[in-house]
């Protein structure tokens, strides 16, 4: 049987302490899917879950929609979590707001909305920093992080949080595990992109490892 891929081999050359580099990471079954039963906890082994935590030690910071924190459960992290949501509506018994960094990263119009106003002294009363995403686009996100002195990123998704940075071209790295395997309580299949743009966003494959439990990780690069 092969050894488990090497953690450095996995994750390849990175730019320099301070350099900006963003870098997604995901999974998806064999046909294109991101979740079984409701969450990607079903999908993956060993050295996915080992590979995750070496690029969130990596990162500066762990950027993910509030969606996949609610259906993933997110519990607290040593990583600072920038979580992006626009209604600002996140279950204040979620396990997250255990995390000693936590960065709510909401669009101005949503900050600015007296009706809201509760709810922001809430979280910020459990411990979270709030932080303005400008007109909530990927590039304003991406701004505000890296303004907060935030140069590495890992975005975790989910499916529409990787469609915003795809959109706006802004994964240098993405990492894609294979779970080679099919089932009938998998979904979401697939990112919805925006439609009403004419893109195709190239990436080059840099590495991709079968390992004995046969997953397939692979590292893509994107081609400027």
């Amino acid at each position: 049987m092969p050894a488990s891929p090497h953690m450095a081999q996995l994750i390849g050359p990175t730019q320099a302490p301070g350099e900006p580099e963003l870098r997604a990471v995901a999974i998806n079954t064999l046909f294109g899917a991101f979740a079984r039963k409701g969450t990607s906890g079903e999908l993956g082994n060993a050295t996915d879950s080992k590979l995750l935590a070496a690029l969130r030690q990596w990162s500066d910071c762990v950027l993910v929609g509030a969606g996949t924190v609610a259906a993933e459960q997110y519990g607290p992290s040593a990583t600072p979590i920038a979580v992006v949501t626009r209604s600002l509506e996140l279950d204040p018994s979620l396990p997250i707001f255990g995390t000693e960094h936590l960065i709510i990263v909401a669009p101005e119009r949503s900050l600015a909305d007296a009706t809201r106003t509760p709810t922001i002294r809430t979280l910020e009363n459990l411990g979270a920093t709030i932080v303005s995403s400008g007109d909530g686009s990927a590039a304003s996100i991406v701004r505000a992080l890296r303004n907060l002195g935030f140069a590495r990123i890992l975005c975790e998704g989910g499916p529409h949080l990787y469609a915003q940075m795809l959109d706006a071209n802004l994964i240098d790295v993405l990492h894609v595990t294979v779970d080679v395997s099919v089932g009938s309580q998998d979904g979401p299949w697939g990112l919805e992109l925006d439609r009403n743009r004419n893109y195709v966003r190239r990436f080059e494959v840099e590495d991709a490892t079968v390992d004995q439990r046969a997953m397939i990780f692979t590292r893509l690069r994107r081609v400027r």
